[in-house]
């Protein structure tokens, strides 16, 4: 039998760059409405301030946080069972 590598983190978020995922579109939304008003240099560094204040954010809370709080807003479904967040009882 030959030994095969298993990861570790096989449920991890996708990574873009050395940023994850949730970190990095938002980030990107950032960087580019700042860039469209031509605010390069602002936009960087707001961009650098809300991936460090987000990433210990994270850090602090569960997985997948930004996910949870956008279906719990109801902009997004979780899935075909869940598939809204902003409804807070089910009725009978």
């Amino acid at each position: 039998m030959t030994e095969m590598p298993i990861p570790n983190y096989v449920d991890d978020q996708m990574q873009v760059f050395f940023w994850e995922v949730d970190e990095f579109f938002p980030a990107l939304i950032i960087f580019v409405v700042m860039f469209m008003w031509d605010q390069l240099l602002l936009g960087l560094v707001a961009t650098l301030i809300f991936v460090k204040l987000f990433g210990r954010f994270k850090s602090n809370h569960m997985a997948g946080v930004l996910f949870h709080m956008v279906w719990w807003s109801g902009v997004m479904a979780l899935n075909k069972k869940f598939d809204n967040g902003s409804v807070r009882e089910i009725a009978k």
